[in-house]
């Protein structure tokens, strides 16, 4: 039992830091941003990234396409987010 009240209170930290950190993208779906588009969410769905970055995605399909390839899309995304033009450049690169 003590061993349940642990890991509650591990994981509730761990939640709890997520959610008090700001979403990158204003809350805007990052692989909606990735694509140049700026789609809105509520920030149910999200992906904690290995540096403690908050990402929302407007669904469960957006988030698994994000993730599929996530510095491809991150990259996109924060090119994007700057200024769209940024993005135009990156996509001809590629």
């Amino acid at each position: 039992m003590k061993f349940a009240r642990v890991l509650f209170a591990l994981l509730f930290a761990l939640c709890a830091a997520a959610y008090a950190s700001e979403p990158e993208f204003g809350g805007q779906c990052a692989m909606a941003m990735s694509e140049g588009r700026q789609v809105s969410t509520n920030c149910s769905i999200l992906w904690l990234s290995p540096d403690d970055k908050v990402y929302c995605f407007h669904d469960e399909a957006a988030k698994r396409k994000f993730l599929s390839a996530p510095e491809e899309n991150l990259k996109r995304a924060q090119a994007a987010w700057q200024d769209p033009d940024n993005l135009r450049r990156l996509l001809r690169k590629e």
